[in-house]
């Protein structure tokens, strides 16, 4: 995988307990951006997202009797551009999408000392530019293979694990 990519992007990420006050509080974080995976991604189910901010004021906007795919995304809202969007992590849940919802937000609370550190830093240092996606899937068989397609289309940076030896690649690369 490492020789034959493309493109990488650099995205700044604070080093500070998540809440960044200057340029100083910030380390680099490699985001790869690979189009022969966008190329190669193939799915055998059409997805319908739709898209929520991240905000406890806005649970009941996700439902509550669906399950699926979800993704996290950063829009910095500047200037109304239509499509400014960095995608951070990709999921899914067999529950419905607002437990899942709730459960990000516990984690969000939780803040360093919570279970997942890596969530609640995306959660906290994000907060007011960070949109939930859903996309329904009826079919519960499909669930964690789109995951997977997904995963390894985007290399999504806050993800940990991700799907068979795409794991192994990707820590080589990163060298972690």
């Amino acid at each position: 995988m490492g020789e034959n990519i493309k493109s990488a992007m650099y995205d700044i990420f604070t080093q500070a307990l998540f809440q960044p006050k200057s340029p100083a509080d910030f380390k680099v974080q490699y985001m790869i951006l690979f189009p022969p995976a966008w190329a190669a991604c193939s799915l055998s189910v059409n997805l319908s997202w739709q898209i929520v901010p991240f905000d406890a004021t806005r649970i009941k906007d996700v439902p509550d009797n669906q399950r699926g795919i979800y993704s996290f995304v950063i829009q910095p809202g500047i200037a109304n551009h239509p499509a400014c969007s960095y995608l951070l992590y990709v999921g899914q849940t067999a529950r419905n999408f607002r437990v899942r919802y709730e459960e990000y937000l516990r984690d969000e609370v939780a803040g360093i000392d919570g279970r997942r550190p890596h969530i609640s830093g995306m959660l906290c240092k994000w907060k007011g530019y960070l949109w939930f996606c859903y996309a329904h899937i009826e079919d519960e068989s499909l669930i964690e293979p789109t995951e997977d397609a997904l995963l390894a289309a985007y290399l999504p940076p806050t993800n940990i694990e991700m799907p068979g030896k795409l794991h192994q690649k990707m820590a080589f690369l990163l060298g972690t």
